[in-house]
């Protein structure tokens, strides 16, 4: 009797690897044709010359002068804005940690802003606000009587140091905020117990308890400024340009594709070791305090001496609320043709006589944006939902490496792979459409994984087991337990990924061609045109998109769960 009970619980076992296998091969399989394929054809072509194996291309890149100058500048440019990053979000995280203020809240929201904000929207602030005739410079000239700029940014690293820090130091303040929240507070009122002062009590005990929060975010910071592409293109130009920029200008401009893999490839390795420095550094994480009871907070201005935090409070304020609130302001007060201030520039760039500086109509534009974030969207949603099954049954390492590493590779780098995918069977029978869908979908299906897997892997396993003794098969139950229960993180994953998809502007510029132009590209061509009204009007646009777009999908995704709850 023994023994067919244990043929019969093998056979089931063997079902059940069985099924994890098939799940984990349909990511595996759709990330072996869209996305490994296409980028070791960029390392064929950057190591093959007329049919024979070669190093001369990637010797010929290391040995060029210009792509020397390229990685020097591009490790600068991001060790810098780290840096400030740093400067700026210390104090923030500081101040959300320690004192107490109506609207705080509020501004712990407000850091997370900058992530959903498309970067070429932010340099187009950066123009109007920081550039020899923006806003601040009139400010200064006619508070101080100065007939010339005092402030000249644009087009110099400082412009690119300053955007980054716009987006990175929230990246701080919230890795700080976190970790000094999780510090007993017993630790610092020791030392206060003892007569020791509280300046070297912070020194003595909490930076060193934050070092490893502080290591974390600064190499993350560190490798999203070195892959940065829409900043420094935008604000510096071609003396600035980083790596990103080179392999972009090589393709496109110069339509050097060897030349463009050879450069891709020697990035691609400095990305996977900055990955790998930066899980390191992740791993940090592992020792910190836990906190054992509330820590206490005092009131803002409740201490004279806290009138010297108003200063950096200006300070951030200027720089994260004034690049944007000019673009919106610009969009309205800048005149056209004569006319007075008002809607002119929106009216004007609906009308045919914009459609030449960017190539196709600004409608078509927000249409183009709008169909490939939706469908990017679903298709993150998908990848995501498939590697997070697949890694919650399997718990493999190497799994894990092989579904994440599209995150370890830059968009650039990607754009690239696919651009020159798409011109050879069998992606050649597919529409460029669907390669800015496809390579959306790669870019951004990693932040899926990261929000829904540990969700996944803490629902209560019983709960399937329950549906499945009542008679319901494996797929049944997926649908109508798990699915229903992970429904809220799928929707937050899924307006994260909407609001990227409809600010990328990366592999747009790779992959545009012809009509093929999003609102994050039509805006870069206004701005490149010195179209700065029809630009500020198109941003603006973009951003109130964005937040509709993404109120939309919640409302659609809050609607269809309810309908689906009552069948």
């Amino acid at each position: 009797m023994a023994e067919p009970v244990a043929k019969a619980f093998y056979r089931r076992l063997n079902l059940r690897r069985g099924a994890s296998l098939a799940w984990a091969s349909l990511p595996l399989s759709f990330l072996a044709c869209a996305f490994f394929l296409p980028l070791a054809n960029i390392f064929l072509l950057g190591v093959r010359a007329d049919g024979q194996w070669t190093t001369a291309h990637l010797r010929a890149v290391l040995s060029d002068p210009y792509v020397r100058h390229l990685f020097s500048f591009t490790a600068l440019q991001a060790f810098l804005s780290t840096l400030l990053s740093f400067v700026l979000g210390f104090p923030l995280g500081w101040f959300l940690t320690c004192y107490r203020f109506p609207g705080k809240g509020l501004i712990r929201a407000f850091t997370l802003a900058p992530f959903v904000l498309p970067p070429i929207t932010v340099a187009l602030g950066f123009f109007l606000f920081f550039g020899h005739t923006g806003y601040l410079n009139n400010a200064l000239r006619s508070a101080f009587g100065l007939r010339e700029p005092p402030l000249r940014l644009l087009y110099s690293l400082w412009a690119i140091v300053l955007a980054h820090a716009f987006y990175n130091a929230p990246v701080f303040a919230r890795f700080i905020h976190a970790a000094w929240n999780a510090i007993d507070p017993a630790l610092e009122e020791a030392p206060s117990v003892l007569g020791v002062p509280r300046l070297r009590a912070f020194f003595t005990v909490t930076l060193p308890l934050l070092l490893p929060a502080i290591f974390s975010a600064a190499a993350l910071v560190f490798v999203l400024c070195f892959l940065s592409f829409a900043i420094p293109l935008s604000l510096g130009g071609a003396r600035y340009a980083t790596v990103e920029v080179g392999i972009y200008l090589y393709a496109q401009v110069y339509l050097d594709f060897s030349r463009a893999a050879a450069l891709g490839m020697a990035q691609v390795f400095v990305t996977l070791g900055l990955a790998y420095f930066y899980v390191r550094a992740g791993g940090l994480w592992g020792g910190r305090q836990e906190r054992l009871r509330p820590r206490s907070t005092q009131p803002f201005l409740s201490r004279p001496a806290h009138v010297l935090w108003i200063p950096w409070l200006l300070l951030s304020a200027l720089l994260f609320i004034g690049p944007i609130g000019s673009v919106i302001a610009d969009s309205f007060s800048r005149p056209l043709a004569g006319k007075p201030p008002g809607l002119g520039w929106y009216r004007a760039i609906f009308s045919r006589e914009q459609s030449p500086f960017i190539g196709t109509s600004p409608l078509g534009s927000i249409l183009v944006s709008l169909e490939v974030a939706g469908l990017s969207t679903l298709l993150a949603l998908f990848l995501g939902l498939g590697g997070s099954g697949a890694l919650r049954v399997l718990r493999s390492r190497v799994l894990e490496a092989l579904l994440m590493a599209p995150i370890a590779v830059s968009s650039v780098v990607l754009g690239l792979a696919l651009l020159l995918a798409f011109r050879r069977p069998p992606f050649a029978y597919l529409s460029d459409k669907f390669a800015l869908v496809l390579a959306h979908g790669l870019m951004f299906y990693p932040f899926v994984v990261r929000i829904v897997r540990p969700i996944w892997e803490g629902l209560t396993p019983s709960w399937v087991e329950a549906a499945r003794t009542l008679g319901a098969g494996r797929l049944r139950a997926f649908l109508t337990v798990e699915v229903p229960l992970l429904s809220q993180a799928l929707l937050v994953a899924g307006a994260f990924c909407l609001a990227l998809s409809l600010g990328e502007m990366t592999a747009a510029a790779m992959l545009s061609q012809g009509e093929l132009v999003t609102l994050p590209l039509s805006i870069y061509r206004f701005l490149s045109a010195r179209r700065f009204g029809a630009a500020s009007a198109m941003a603006t646009l973009l951003i109130v998109i964005t937040v509709a777009a993404v109120a939309v999908w919640e409302w659609l995704g809050e609607r269809t769960l309810r309908a689906y709850g009552q069948t």
